[in-house]
Protein backbone atom coordinates (compact mmCIF):
# COMPACT_ATOMS: atom_id res chain seq x y z
CA UNK A 1 0.00 0.00 0.00
CA UNK A 2 1.83 3.29 -1.18
CA UNK A 3 1.18 6.30 1.33
CA UNK A 4 1.04 10.09 0.09
CA UNK A 5 2.90 11.91 2.78
CA UNK A 6 2.50 14.84 0.71
CA UNK A 7 -1.31 14.84 0.52
CA UNK A 8 -1.13 14.02 5.12
CA UNK A 9 1.00 16.95 5.57
CA UNK A 10 -0.90 19.32 3.34
CA UNK A 11 -4.12 18.21 5.59
CA UNK A 12 -2.28 18.28 8.98
CA UNK A 13 -0.73 21.75 7.83
CA UNK A 14 -4.25 23.31 6.98
CA UNK A 15 -5.60 21.86 10.30
CA UNK A 16 -3.07 24.21 12.07
CA UNK A 17 -3.76 27.03 9.79
CA UNK A 18 -7.37 26.76 10.61
CA UNK A 19 -6.90 26.40 14.41
CA UNK A 20 -4.42 29.51 14.33
CA UNK A 21 -6.55 31.77 12.58
CA UNK A 22 -9.09 30.74 14.68
CA UNK A 23 -6.88 31.34 17.82
CA UNK A 24 -5.91 35.09 16.09
CA UNK A 25 -9.62 35.89 15.72
CA UNK A 26 -10.40 34.89 20.02
CA UNK A 27 -7.23 36.70 20.65
CA UNK A 28 -8.33 40.02 18.65
CA UNK A 29 -12.00 39.65 20.39
CA UNK A 30 -10.25 39.42 23.80
CA UNK A 31 -11.83 35.83 24.37
CA UNK A 32 -7.71 34.23 24.81
CA UNK A 33 -4.51 35.21 25.16
CA UNK A 34 -1.29 33.65 24.39
CA UNK A 35 0.23 35.76 27.03
CA UNK A 36 2.30 33.30 30.18
CA UNK A 37 0.48 33.55 33.44
CA UNK A 38 3.99 35.02 34.75
CA UNK A 39 3.19 38.06 32.56
CA UNK A 40 0.10 38.42 32.86
CA UNK A 41 0.64 38.27 37.12
CA UNK A 42 3.17 41.18 36.30
CA UNK A 43 1.32 43.25 34.35
CA UNK A 44 -2.18 43.07 36.60
CA UNK A 45 0.50 44.11 39.18
CA UNK A 46 1.44 47.31 37.38
CA UNK A 47 -0.55 50.71 38.26
CA UNK A 48 -2.43 51.26 35.41
CA UNK A 49 -1.13 55.02 34.40
CA UNK A 50 2.53 52.55 34.55
CA UNK A 51 1.67 49.99 31.63
CA UNK A 52 -0.76 48.15 29.71
CA UNK A 53 -4.23 47.02 30.71
CA UNK A 54 -4.51 43.30 30.43
CA UNK A 55 -7.42 42.20 27.90
CA UNK A 56 -10.62 40.88 29.81
CA UNK A 57 -9.83 37.26 29.62
CA UNK A 58 -6.87 35.34 29.84
CA UNK A 59 -5.32 31.97 30.64
CA UNK A 60 -4.60 33.21 33.85
CA UNK A 61 -7.64 34.45 36.38
CA UNK A 62 -6.70 37.55 38.44
CA UNK A 63 -7.72 37.04 42.08
CA UNK A 64 -8.47 39.36 44.96
CA UNK A 65 -6.32 38.70 48.10
CA UNK A 66 -9.36 37.77 50.42
CA UNK A 67 -10.27 33.76 49.88
CA UNK A 68 -14.04 33.61 49.09
CA UNK A 69 -16.16 31.35 50.92
CA UNK A 70 -18.11 27.96 49.92
CA UNK A 71 -21.14 30.75 48.55
CA UNK A 72 -18.99 33.56 47.43
CA UNK A 73 -17.09 30.73 45.40
CA UNK A 74 -20.39 28.76 44.04
CA UNK A 75 -21.88 32.86 43.04
CA UNK A 76 -18.74 33.89 41.30
CA UNK A 77 -18.47 30.60 39.21
CA UNK A 78 -21.97 30.85 38.00
CA UNK A 79 -21.17 34.76 37.78
CA UNK A 80 -18.72 33.65 35.27
CA UNK A 81 -20.89 31.70 33.50
CA UNK A 82 -23.32 34.66 33.28
CA UNK A 83 -21.01 36.90 32.39
CA UNK A 84 -19.58 35.18 29.49
CA UNK A 85 -23.05 34.15 28.19
CA UNK A 86 -24.76 37.39 28.31
CA UNK A 87 -21.68 40.40 29.08
CA UNK A 88 -18.86 39.75 27.51
CA UNK A 89 -19.64 40.12 24.35
CA UNK A 90 -20.43 44.15 25.26
CA UNK A 91 -18.43 44.20 28.59
CA UNK A 92 -14.62 43.58 29.39
CA UNK A 93 -13.60 44.16 33.30
CA UNK A 94 -10.44 46.98 32.49
CA UNK A 95 -11.35 47.69 29.22
CA UNK A 96 -13.79 49.96 26.84
CA UNK A 97 -15.18 47.39 24.56
CA UNK A 98 -18.89 48.53 23.61
CA UNK A 99 -20.24 49.40 26.62
CA UNK A 100 -17.78 50.55 29.65
CA UNK A 101 -15.17 48.36 31.49
CA UNK A 102 -16.46 47.08 34.42
CA UNK A 103 -13.79 47.26 37.34
CA UNK A 104 -14.94 48.89 40.06
CA UNK A 105 -18.61 49.07 39.19
CA UNK A 106 -19.79 49.03 43.18
CA UNK A 107 -18.15 51.93 43.64
CA UNK A 108 -19.91 53.69 41.14
CA UNK A 109 -23.27 52.50 41.63
CA UNK A 110 -25.34 50.76 44.11
CA UNK A 111 -26.14 47.15 43.77
CA UNK A 112 -30.10 47.71 43.68
CA UNK A 113 -29.36 50.32 41.14
CA UNK A 114 -27.29 47.53 39.55
CA UNK A 115 -29.89 44.93 39.16
CA UNK A 116 -32.34 47.65 37.85
CA UNK A 117 -29.57 48.77 35.48
CA UNK A 118 -29.40 45.28 33.95
CA UNK A 119 -32.97 44.15 33.86
CA UNK A 120 -33.95 47.13 31.85
CA UNK A 121 -32.03 49.68 31.31
CA UNK A 122 -34.37 51.57 28.92
CA UNK A 123 -37.10 52.07 32.12
CA UNK A 124 -33.65 53.38 34.35
CA UNK A 125 -32.53 56.02 31.55
CA UNK A 126 -36.57 57.02 30.54
CA UNK A 127 -36.45 57.57 34.64
CA UNK A 128 -34.22 60.45 34.09
CA UNK A 129 -31.64 58.69 36.32
CA UNK A 130 -28.13 60.99 35.58
CA UNK A 131 -25.71 58.60 35.46
CA UNK A 132 -27.81 56.31 33.07
CA UNK A 133 -28.32 59.61 30.76
CA UNK A 134 -25.11 59.83 30.68
CA UNK A 135 -24.04 56.81 30.33
CA UNK A 136 -26.06 56.32 27.14
CA UNK A 137 -24.96 59.53 26.16
CA UNK A 138 -20.96 58.60 26.43
CA UNK A 139 -21.50 55.32 24.44
CA UNK A 140 -23.03 56.80 21.53
CA UNK A 141 -26.66 56.55 22.61
CA UNK A 142 -26.18 52.76 21.89
CA UNK A 143 -28.79 50.99 24.60
CA UNK A 144 -27.62 47.80 26.64
CA UNK A 145 -30.11 45.36 25.71
CA UNK A 146 -32.49 44.61 28.74
CA UNK A 147 -32.24 41.19 30.19
CA UNK A 148 -35.23 40.62 32.60
CA UNK A 149 -34.34 36.84 32.49
CA UNK A 150 -31.96 37.44 34.88
CA UNK A 151 -32.68 37.20 38.47
CA UNK A 152 -31.53 39.37 41.40
CA UNK A 153 -29.39 36.35 42.73
CA UNK A 154 -27.77 35.96 39.24
CA UNK A 155 -26.67 39.76 38.42
CA UNK A 156 -25.56 39.80 42.16
CA UNK A 157 -23.79 36.66 41.00
CA UNK A 158 -21.95 38.73 37.65
CA UNK A 159 -20.94 41.24 40.20
CA UNK A 160 -19.39 38.92 42.08
CA UNK A 161 -17.82 37.55 39.61
CA UNK A 162 -16.59 40.82 38.26
CA UNK A 163 -15.45 42.20 41.36
CA UNK A 164 -13.17 39.05 41.55
CA UNK A 165 -11.44 39.63 38.45
CA UNK A 166 -10.37 43.09 39.67
CA UNK A 167 -7.28 41.80 41.59
CA UNK A 168 -5.14 44.80 42.01
CA UNK A 169 -5.64 46.32 38.50
CA UNK A 170 -7.77 49.70 40.43
CA UNK A 171 -10.79 51.32 39.53
CA UNK A 172 -11.60 52.29 35.63
CA UNK A 173 -13.43 55.60 35.29
CA UNK A 174 -15.22 55.62 32.28
CA UNK A 175 -14.72 58.49 30.70
CA UNK A 176 -15.51 60.40 34.39
CA UNK A 177 -18.62 59.36 35.13
CA UNK A 178 -18.10 58.78 38.63
CA UNK A 179 -16.62 61.92 38.82
CA UNK A 180 -19.12 64.13 37.26
CA UNK A 181 -22.54 62.05 37.56
CA UNK A 182 -24.96 62.84 40.64
CA UNK A 183 -28.27 61.56 41.38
Amino acid sequence: MRTNFAGFFLAVGMGLMVMLLGLGVLSMAGLVSIMPAEAFETEQQMPADEGPVAPRSQVAVATNSKPASAAEASAIAAGDALFKGNCAQCHAINEKVVGPALAGITKRRPTSWLVSWVRNSAKVIASGDNYAVKLFDDNGKQQMPSFPQLSEKDVKAIIAWTESQEGNSGMIDDSGLLAKAQD
